[in-house]
């Protein structure tokens, strides 16, 4: 294989087939479908509109355990690889590091996306039995869950990149991932004068160099028939592509220099 996508394109459908057969992907849709039927439950319970929190439920279940997966898989993704020395096979072929780096990003993507496309069907043909037709405001919020996504996996291989051990690049995904969320709540007290000084400076810092993850969080948006606009989901979709790209630049020149023992 010359071309560079033939040989990026072999890795990414060899670590999707690879994913595929993981227990733990099936082990996190099965509990995904466990919280939507908590979420029935909850609703017929809770004053209010049962749809809206079956939909409320379900879109969480969908994010975070599609995050879940991401940081669980990625965090292990290059570790595997090393541990069962099958780097060294791939690598000693005309495969740059790069074309693996990035083989394994779009396998990756590509296990995530199909796992939201079964359980954003699954929510979708739920939903639409309790109110009686499908809400197609619920596929903007699928969107903005994947594009969230495409964060997290770069993410997970930035970190992987990095550390050794898998379980130190999971933490570090998720503590990016839980820093992303909360960065817009925590400037609130910057803003109101609740933080000050050193820190203060700091949370700021972080506001340009963490991902800013809450612009993907519009669950509450869609759940009560809020439809974003065009212009919104496009420049969302810029900016999480924009940010997964210079994570992978970086995981490039840093697994670039690794030294494999």
């Amino acid at each position: 294989m010359s071309n560079p996508n033939e040989r990026i394109i072999a890795i990414a459908i060899n670590t999707y087939r690879e994913s595929i057969r993981s227990k733990i992907l099936y082990s996190i849709i099965f509990f995904a479908a466990l919280l939507l039927v908590v979420a029935t439950f909850f609703g017929t319970v809770t004053i209010g509109d049962q749809i809206k929190v079956i939909k409320d439920f379900g879109l969480f279940s969908i994010s975070i355990f599609s995050v879940a997966y991401a940081v669980i898989a990625g965090a292990a993704l290059l570790h595997k690889e090393l541990s069962r020395k099958t780097v060294f096979n791939i690598l000693a072929k005309p495969v740059y590091r790069w074309e693996f780096l990035a083989g394994k990003y779009f396998g990756m993507l590509l296990t995530v996306a199909v796992m939201l496309v079964f359980m954003g069907a699954g929510l979708l043909l739920f939903a639409g039995l309790f109110q009686g037709n499908a809400d197609i405001l619920m596929l903007q919020a699928y969107y903005y869950i994947f594009c969230e996504l495409v964060i997290i996996c770069a993410a997970a291989i930035f970190f992987s990149s990095i550390v050794v051990t898998p379980m130190l690049s999971g933490l570090f995904t998720f503590g990016l991932f839980l820093a992303g969320r909360a960065i817009t709540s925590l400037l609130y007290f910057v803003k109101d004068g609740s933080v000050t000084g050193l820190l203060a400076l700091i949370l700021k810092a972080l506001k340009y160099t963490l991902p800013n993850l809450e612009k993907f969080n519009v669950s509450n948006q869609i759940v009560y028939g809020h439809s974003l606009s065009a212009s919104h989901m496009f420049w969302s979709g810029l900016y999480a592509a924009g940010y997964a790209a210079v994570l992978l630049i970086l995981a490039t020149v840093i697994f670039g220099r690794r030294e494999f023992n």
